[in-house]
């Protein structure tokens, strides 16, 4: 990452500009910085984090995961404690 990139405002203001100009009007605030932070990162980073979304959906494709909702009740069930007189 261009460190002193990121930390620019200038940069951050051209790059929004940048965004505008190419139709993306319709960003909310946190993906536009999401973005930023994205383009601003090391190659290495952004390499990982496209292996780790990959091996998700790998995964999920594969059947390999569970219903949130499933879950979230298997773990309150676990966590909860045991009501004893």
């Amino acid at each position: 990452m261009a460190t002193d990139r990121a930390n620019d405002l200038q940069a951050f203001r051209s790059f929004i500009d940048e965004q505008l100009a190419s139709g993306a009007t319709d960003l909310t605030l946190d993906e536009a910085l999401a973005r930023w932070e994205y383009e601003n990162s090391p190659e290495e980073e952004r390499e990982e984090t496209l292996r780790a979304i990959q091996r998700g959906l790998d995964d999920m494709y594969a059947g390999r995961t569970v219903d949130a909702f499933e879950f979230v009740e298997r773990m309150r069930q676990k966590l909860q404690p045991t009501n004893k007189p």
